[in-house]
């Protein structure tokens, strides 16, 4: 790339900003629904079991549609297929405030992320031609920034607006601001030199067999709960189809000379190494999000707004280190942040697997702001890892890597963490329920208590049923946490294997240097 325009005019901050704008609405649309899913699902028909499926079809659908941004670019020009997805992406915005039915309603967003899938490589692309050289620190930070705060300002934005008015209205609310962004940039672009990219034969098999690879496998993980697994003939062909698919597309791949997908790239340990921890810690990332947002408003009667004060705590703790670590990693070795990214993700972890119901705002603010630290920490030395010594026409290629794996890691692992907390559910559910038989002590103990307030009958047997699942809930959401933990644990434990690598190999020349 070079920053040869044919723009009439100088790019002003104001264009910047737009661009930025862009880059946040996807990340910001991940988790706009999530805390107001109990709404959506009870408008529109179905449970609370269910409700993460807004989330994880939003990410399989930008996974999708994340390796055309480089394939199309140089066959529609950079500031055109922009606008042309931004309309798109608001045509669908539309679509999910106006569902009628769930099923509509997560078409709609599993439309929304697959045409909002090249945006970060149209974005990323105008950024590189367009910036100043001096303002390149700055704007990857900010980038940075917008990655670990835009899925909690999202889910906070989501639940409050659900809460106070209409669900409906978190989409309403987005159409005009992006209509607005779409027409600024369109003018602001129109003439944009889009020849500074070479035009490659699109690789339509391989595509074609991404595509129903990350769908199959998306499919099956993200509805395998409600379908009850290997009982599910719909499930088995899907992860057969997908499987096959997945093995074809990677032979194919790493032998064609105009890949969808580089991933060739996986030979560097440093790259291999970064997508790895990414896929980690984002599904985690995502994890805790989507679960304690869902917990704290299903189980803990927290309204969205208090809600929205402790994942703010999360998101603000997360905005400014990015700034300071960026500036940081050129002299220093990229693992040393990520590890200490690590170290209070654990922390953090292992202080949530302590919950109850009873629990008090103070003790989820301290885990929020252990957690903001260790969001603030790892995305730059990963980013950087990413693009350890990649050669300037492979740029594109990393970043559509990245983002296909931040994708596919968010969605499929809030999918995934949500079916364990759902299962250990039943087993604590199960567990506790055995103890509660007509002459029991606790059961005895429960209706003498219950009496002397007035419940009785089976006003009193349906309090006993939603303590049960209260106490069921909470229990498996410490198991969630306990997994993730050591899951962390693990990770940091990877390290160890980076130093045996030879020297330098993950360290850039600046680094390097700077060590000796």
């Amino acid at each position: 790339m070079n920053n040869e325009t044919a723009l009439k005019r100088p790019p002003s901050n104001l264009l910047f900003f737009a661009l930025f704008c862009v880059l946040f609405n996807v990340i910001f649309a991940y988790t706009l629904s999530i805390m107001a899913s109990p709404y959506i699902v009870a408008d529109l028909g179905g449970s609370n079991d269910i409700a993460t499926y807004s989330v994880t079809f939003f990410a399989l659908g930008n996974a999708l549609g994340v390796p055309l941004g480089r394939a199309l670019l140089p066959r529609i020009g950079a500031a055109r297929f922009l606008v042309i997805t931004l309309l798109l992406f608001t045509f669908f915005t539309w679509a999910g405030a106006i569902a009628s039915t769930y099923l509509l309603f997560n078409a709609a967003r599993f439309f929304q992320g697959f045409v909002s899938g090249p945006f970060y490589a149209l974005v990323f692309y105008l950024l590189a031609c367009l910036q100043p050289k001096e303002k390149k620190g700055l704007f990857a930070a900010v980038t940075l920034t917008i990655f670990t705060t835009g899925p909690v300002i999202g889910a906070c934005w989501g639940g409050w607006i659900a809460y106070l008015w209409d669900w409906r209205w978190i989409f309403y609310f987005n159409i005009p601001c992006l209509l607005l962004l779409t027409a600024f940039i369109g003018v602001r672009l129109r003439g944009f030199d889009r020849s500074t990219i070479q035009k490659e034969p699109f690789d339509h098999l391989g595509y074609l067999t991404y595509f129903i690879s990350v769908l199959c496998i998306g499919l099956a993980t993200i509805t395998g709960q409600e379908l009850d697994w290997q009982r599910s003939n719909f499930i088995i062909t899907l992860f057969t189809i997908g499987t096959l698919s997945l093995i074809f597309f990677i032979l194919w791949e790493i032998n064609h000379p105009h890949p969808i997908l580089e991933l060739k790239l996986l030979k560097k340990p440093p790259v291999l190494f970064a997508l790895f921890n990414l896929a980690v810690l984002f599904s985690i990332y995502f994890g805790m999000v989507v679960l304690l947002a869902l917990w704290l408003k299903l189980w803990v009667n927290y309204t969205p707004d208090w809600i929205a004060a402790l994942l703010g705590i999360m998101a603000l703790t997360a905005f400014f280190p990015p700034f300071f670590v960026y500036a940081k990693l050129s002299r220093h070795d990229n693992r040393i942040f990520l590890l200490l990214a690590i170290f209070f993700l654990i922390i953090s972890s292992w202080h949530t697997m302590v919950f109850n119901v009873d629990i008090d705002f103070g003790r989820i603010a301290t885990s929020r702001l252990l957690a903001g630290l260790g969001l603030a920490l790892f995305l730059a030395p990963i980013f950087r890892l990413c693009f350890h010594n990649v050669t300037q026409d492979k740029m594109l290629g990393t970043l559509t890597l990245f983002q296909v794996v931040r994708a596919l890691s968010s969605g499929l692992g809030a999918s995934v963490y949500a079916t364990i907390w759902q299962r250990r559910q039943v087993f604590f559910h199960d567990r506790l329920g055995s103890k509660i038989t007509a002459n029991s002590p606790e059961t005895l103990e429960y209706f003498a208590k219950a009496d002397t307030i007035g419940l009785k009958g089976e006003h009193a047997i349906a309090q006993l049923e939603y303590y049960l699942e209260r106490e069921a809930t909470s229990l498996a959401l410490d198991d969630c946490f306990y997994l993730m933990a050591w899951i962390l644990i693990g990770l940091g434990l990877t390290f160890l294997l980076t130093f045996f690598a030879k020297k330098g190999s993950f360290m850039t020349e600046d680094e390097t240097r700077h060590s000796s």
